[in-house]
């Protein structure tokens, strides 16, 4: 398999995402800089939703029930993790 067809794995992305994020807190409150990645993300996968629907009127409750829930997972697990560094 060559380099290109190789994916990036998604912690190494949420680590640029984080680098970009810690600069952003250099000039700006950490809830600001929170603030602003969930907006981020809400667009940019309300932009995916829209992509994978064929109609997201339809399907627009079950695509927020999912990432409402992918995002509690997450959230969970991260908040685990920072307790038992703590």
């Amino acid at each position: 398999m060559n380099e290109k067809a190789q994916k990036i794995p998604r912690s190494a992305m949420a680590d640029k995402f984080i680098e970009l994020a810690n600069e952003f807190t250099k000039s700006e409150s950490k809830e600001r800089v929170g603030a602003a990645i969930m907006f981020a993300a809400a667009r940019y996968n309300a932009f995916e939703a829209y992509s994978k629907s064929e109609d997201l009127n339809k399907d627009k409750v079950d695509a927020l029930n999912w990432y409402s829930n992918e995002y509690r997972r997450m959230l969970d697990a991260n908040m685990d993790e920072i307790i038992q560094m703590h």
